[in-house]
């Protein structure tokens, strides 16, 4: 054969290669975009080999399970400080020598995360951040992260409405003991903005769920951002399984049977199932997506129930910079909820 049959051989290659991407592409209802795979920078341990642990497993193998389940970024991550005469305290990204007041993110040399940071945090050592916005605005998991009085209850109608869509996901008491996160986790990376249509699709389903305009005890999603700020690395949010906090029932997972931690928290961890990319795409498109402005013109019920409790009787509105809805009846300036 000769050089010119062999080069329009592998053309012909090339193009039955790339319509057959685009009809995969079709069938699995994915972008391009959300098909593109993340930058090599940030594949770190999820792709690593780690096969279902418990809590007699090695230690070794417990890290490597953990940072694959909680793939974040590799190249960053923070630490908490408290300060204990003043009794403050915060998170900061764990960098180099001393940190300058005015320092930019970009002329920081941050510590990598690595399985000995994992280790040290899992073990009591210190508490780890994790930044979930990776390169190609893409993320491992998606959570969710309640506080306040009402935290348990709105968490749980969250995990309700996930169950009803299909949504695995696991429930951890955060390290307050008083909030909660609710995780869902992806078997490859997901577009940002694709996760988190996923969970305001279930945090609409939760509202209708309990009745009211709002959920007083939701706080964000992490990510919490569609696209990574510029020079900047995302919001971060305190990873489970904190080994001194642990022997106090906070950052682990419940059984929702029982409302306590499970026994055997890695053993749970690994039975968690793990959502694809068109399985996260399908099911954000489930989800809906809320009319806004003259179409809407009644409360619509929670799907993923047959009780449907009463909602308010009348719903105020009032609009100046912004449009404050009053979450009880008769309307009333305080409280609601700005949007």
């Amino acid at each position: 054969m000769s050089l010119t049959d062999e080069l329009e051989a592998l053309r012909s290659l090339v193009q039955r290669l790339r319509a057959e991407k685009a009809r995969l592409l079709r069938l699995l209802e994915l972008s391009p975009r959300e098909a593109r795979p993340p930058g090599p920078a940030q594949l770190g341990w999820a792709h690593a080999s780690s096969g279902p642990v418990h809590a007699g497993s090695e230690p070794g193998e417990k890290v490597r399970f953990f940072a694959s389940l909680f793939g974040a970024r590799t190249d960053v991550y923070a630490t908490r400080w408290e300060n204990s005469v003043t009794g403050r305290a915060g998170w900061l990204p764990a960098v180099r020598g001393r940190r300058s007041k005015g320092s930019r993110h970009q002329d920081r040399a941050y510590l990598p995360l690595t399985l000995e940071v994992v280790t040290r945090h899992l073990s009591g050592g210190l508490h780890l951040g994790l930044y979930p916005l990776l390169d190609g605005d893409r993320c491992w998991w998606l959570a969710a992260d309640f506080d306040g009085h009402a935290a348990m209850l709105d968490a749980l109608a969250y995990l309700k409405a996930a169950r009803a869509l299909g949504v695995p996901a696991g429930f951890e008491v955060s390290r307050s003991g008083q909030g909660a996160h609710v995780w869902v986790f992806f078997t490859e990376p997901v577009a940002a903005e694709t996760a988190r249509r996923l969970g305001s699709g279930l945090l609409r389903e939760a509202m209708a769920l309990r009745g009211r305009m709002s959920l007083a005890g939701y706080d964000r999603l992490f990510p919490s951002q569609d696209v990574l700020p510029e020079a900047g690395v995302g919001n971060l949010i305190a990873a489970p399984l904190q080994g001194r906090l642990r022997k106090h029932g906070a950052t682990v997972f419940l059984d929702l049977a029982t409302m306590e931690p499970h026994q055997d928290q890695w053993a749970h961890l690994s039975t968690l199932s793990r959502m694809s990319p068109a399985e996260v795409s399908r099911t954000a498109k489930r989800a809906g997506t809320v009319l806004v402005g003259t179409k809407v013109d009644r409360l619509t019920g929670a799907s993923s129930s047959r009780i449907r409790p009463a909602p308010p009787a009348v719903v105020a509105v009032r609009q100046d910079a912004g449009v404050r809805v009053a979450s009880h009846e008769p309307f009333s300036p305080d409280p609601g909820t700005r949007a």
